[in-house]
């Protein structure tokens, strides 16, 4: 599944600005507007990717949802 432009841009995107989003992919605006209206795999990635690294909602359907019961594990770590 990939993202539109509309749904990681825009009032109602994730991000409310290509300056917004580039700053938080660490490329220009300018390199935003040069993707197409349905962004690429790698690009729907990037975008999903930075969204969740800065605590954003995410539309439906772009993360699976965990099983019932499950935990998130980010591992053990021992001290030495």
């Amino acid at each position: 599944m990939n993202i539109s432009k509309k749904q990681a841009i825009g009032e109602n995107g994730i991000f409310k600005s290509a300056a917004e989003l580039g700053r938080a992919l660490g490329i220009t605006r300018s390199a935003i507007y040069q993707w197409g209206e349905i962004y690429d795999r790698r690009q729907t990635a990037m975008v999903i990717g930075a969204a969740v690294q800065l605590g954003k909602s995410i539309p439906d359907g772009f993360i699976a949802p965990r099983p019932v019961g499950s935990e998130a594990v980010i591992g053990d770590i021992e001290s030495e």
